[in-house]
């Protein structure tokens, strides 16, 4: 059997994947940081990113009964941006993983 290198673009879906998950990452921090201070001032305990993540997934985007009527707009776009950003890091795993079973088998 012949031996062939792997193919260098392989490492453009790996750092490509990086680049996604960190650059969403950051990005859902900061609505998990309008999301946590919301919930606060509600005297409610918002779960850890990944649990309100998997939470928000189960159930969908709901903003409950407890959240003040004046934050309601805002915590509702904090959730549906949450939720995109998240699904972005886990496609950006998913890229960077792809990448590198691609170098790995080849």
């Amino acid at each position: 059997m012949e031996q062939t290198s792997p193919p260098a673009w392989a490492w453009i879906l790996v750092v490509a994947g990086f680049f996604m998950m960190i650059g969403l990452a950051a990005h859902a921090w900061t609505a998990y940081v309008t999301i946590d201070g919301i919930d606060r001032a509600s005297h409610l305990e918002t779960a850890s990113p990944v649990a309100l993540l998997e939470d928000l997934g189960v159930n969908g985007p709901r903003v409950p009964a407890t959240i003040d009527a004046n934050s309601r707009g805002a915590y509702a776009r904090a959730v549906a941006q949450y939720v995109l950003d998240g699904t972005g890091v886990c496609l950006g795993f998913a890229l960077a993983f792809a990448g590198l079973f691609i170098r790995i088998n080849r």
